[in-house]
Protein backbone atom coordinates (compact mmCIF):
# COMPACT_ATOMS: atom_id res chain seq x y z
CA UNK A 1 0.00 0.00 0.00
CA UNK A 2 1.04 3.75 -0.93
CA UNK A 3 1.71 6.69 1.49
CA UNK A 4 1.55 10.22 0.95
CA UNK A 5 2.08 13.11 3.36
CA UNK A 6 0.75 16.10 2.76
CA UNK A 7 2.26 19.29 4.86
CA UNK A 8 3.09 22.60 4.68
CA UNK A 9 6.39 22.58 6.93
CA UNK A 10 9.20 21.05 5.11
CA UNK A 11 10.59 19.64 8.41
CA UNK A 12 7.10 18.13 9.60
CA UNK A 13 6.89 16.39 6.83
CA UNK A 14 10.35 15.03 6.59
CA UNK A 15 9.23 14.08 10.35
CA UNK A 16 6.00 12.43 8.99
CA UNK A 17 7.30 10.98 6.54
CA UNK A 18 10.11 8.78 8.03
CA UNK A 19 7.38 7.73 10.49
CA UNK A 20 5.36 6.23 8.23
CA UNK A 21 8.15 4.53 6.28
CA UNK A 22 8.66 2.97 9.60
CA UNK A 23 5.03 1.18 9.50
CA UNK A 24 4.27 -2.21 8.92
CA UNK A 25 3.33 -3.25 5.26
CA UNK A 26 3.07 0.24 3.62
CA UNK A 27 5.63 0.70 0.08
CA UNK A 28 6.85 3.88 -0.69
CA UNK A 29 5.97 7.37 1.03
CA UNK A 30 5.59 10.14 -0.68
CA UNK A 31 5.90 13.71 0.87
CA UNK A 32 4.26 16.74 -1.02
CA UNK A 33 2.79 20.29 0.03
CA UNK A 34 -0.56 20.70 -0.01
CA UNK A 35 -0.89 22.86 -3.31
CA UNK A 36 0.71 19.64 -5.10
CA UNK A 37 -2.99 18.02 -4.48
CA UNK A 38 -3.91 19.13 -7.82
CA UNK A 39 -1.37 17.67 -9.75
CA UNK A 40 -1.96 14.26 -8.02
CA UNK A 41 -2.82 11.47 -10.35
CA UNK A 42 -6.40 9.59 -10.11
CA UNK A 43 -6.19 6.46 -8.72
CA UNK A 44 -8.58 3.75 -7.08
CA UNK A 45 -5.54 2.05 -5.14
CA UNK A 46 -5.77 1.63 -1.51
CA UNK A 47 -3.76 4.43 0.34
CA UNK A 48 -3.22 6.22 3.50
CA UNK A 49 -2.57 9.88 3.67
CA UNK A 50 -1.56 12.09 6.15
CA UNK A 51 -2.96 15.51 5.38
CA UNK A 52 -1.74 18.28 7.58
CA UNK A 53 -3.90 21.46 7.06
CA UNK A 54 -2.41 25.05 7.20
CA UNK A 55 -3.71 27.16 10.20
CA UNK A 56 -3.94 29.64 8.10
CA UNK A 57 -5.38 28.85 4.46
CA UNK A 58 -8.74 29.28 3.14
CA UNK A 59 -8.23 26.50 0.64
CA UNK A 60 -7.86 23.82 3.37
CA UNK A 61 -11.57 22.03 2.35
CA UNK A 62 -11.29 22.75 -1.56
CA UNK A 63 -7.76 20.60 -1.23
CA UNK A 64 -9.75 17.56 0.62
CA UNK A 65 -12.24 17.53 -1.32
CA UNK A 66 -9.86 17.67 -4.40
CA UNK A 67 -7.79 14.79 -2.62
CA UNK A 68 -11.08 12.75 -2.12
CA UNK A 69 -11.80 12.82 -5.56
CA UNK A 70 -8.62 11.75 -7.09
CA UNK A 71 -7.79 9.40 -4.65
CA UNK A 72 -11.09 8.04 -3.79
CA UNK A 73 -10.16 4.98 -1.90
CA UNK A 74 -7.56 6.36 0.40
CA UNK A 75 -7.70 6.45 4.14
CA UNK A 76 -6.60 9.95 5.46
CA UNK A 77 -5.76 11.22 9.03
CA UNK A 78 -6.37 15.07 9.17
CA UNK A 79 -4.20 16.77 11.14
CA UNK A 80 -4.86 20.56 11.79
CA UNK A 81 -3.37 22.85 14.70
CA UNK A 82 -6.99 23.80 16.30
CA UNK A 83 -9.51 20.67 16.86
CA UNK A 84 -12.10 23.00 16.71
CA UNK A 85 -12.47 25.87 14.55
CA UNK A 86 -14.28 25.07 11.67
CA UNK A 87 -13.95 21.12 11.36
CA UNK A 88 -17.79 19.24 10.94
CA UNK A 89 -18.84 16.70 13.25
CA UNK A 90 -18.33 14.03 10.37
CA UNK A 91 -15.85 14.14 7.71
CA UNK A 92 -16.31 10.51 5.87
CA UNK A 93 -17.96 13.09 3.03
CA UNK A 94 -13.91 13.18 2.38
CA UNK A 95 -12.45 10.32 3.18
CA UNK A 96 -11.20 11.56 6.46
CA UNK A 97 -11.24 8.52 8.77
CA UNK A 98 -9.44 10.35 11.82
CA UNK A 99 -8.45 13.18 13.03
CA UNK A 100 -6.04 14.38 15.23
CA UNK A 101 -4.34 18.14 16.25
CA UNK A 102 -1.13 18.55 15.29
CA UNK A 103 0.57 18.45 18.70
CA UNK A 104 -0.53 14.61 19.15
CA UNK A 105 1.91 12.88 20.82
CA UNK A 106 4.36 10.50 18.02
CA UNK A 107 2.64 7.42 20.04
CA UNK A 108 -0.75 8.01 19.29
CA UNK A 109 -0.24 9.31 16.02
CA UNK A 110 2.02 5.86 15.51
CA UNK A 111 -1.25 4.07 16.94
CA UNK A 112 -4.35 5.99 14.41
CA UNK A 113 -2.19 4.84 11.65
CA UNK A 114 -1.68 1.47 12.97
CA UNK A 115 -5.25 0.93 13.53
CA UNK A 116 -5.68 2.57 9.77
CA UNK A 117 -3.61 -0.21 8.84
CA UNK A 118 -5.86 -2.79 10.25
CA UNK A 119 -2.65 -4.12 12.44
CA UNK A 120 -3.72 -5.87 15.42
CA UNK A 121 -2.52 -4.75 19.05
CA UNK A 122 -2.11 -0.98 17.86
CA UNK A 123 1.43 -0.49 19.54
CA UNK A 124 3.59 1.97 18.84
CA UNK A 125 6.56 1.08 17.06
CA UNK A 126 9.60 0.91 19.21
CA UNK A 127 12.85 2.92 18.10
CA UNK A 128 16.07 0.84 16.87
CA UNK A 129 17.85 0.45 19.59
CA UNK A 130 17.67 3.98 21.32
CA UNK A 131 15.40 6.22 22.34
CA UNK A 132 14.58 8.81 19.70
CA UNK A 133 15.70 11.75 21.44
CA UNK A 134 18.86 10.69 22.26
CA UNK A 135 21.68 11.21 19.46
CA UNK A 136 23.29 8.43 17.35
CA UNK A 137 26.59 10.15 17.91
CA UNK A 138 28.28 10.22 20.94
CA UNK A 139 30.69 12.79 21.76
CA UNK A 140 34.16 11.00 23.05
CA UNK A 141 34.69 12.59 26.86
CA UNK A 142 37.04 14.78 27.83
CA UNK A 143 39.17 14.02 31.06
CA UNK A 144 39.40 17.13 33.41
Amino acid sequence: MTAIVIESQPLVRLGLQRLLERMPGLGAVRAIEPAAIVSLEQSRAPAIVVYGMAGDASDNWYLLRRLHQTLPNARILLLSDNMWVRVPSTLDWCGVVEHLPKTASIERMEAVILQMLGCDGFMPLQAGGAPAWQSPYQPARVAS
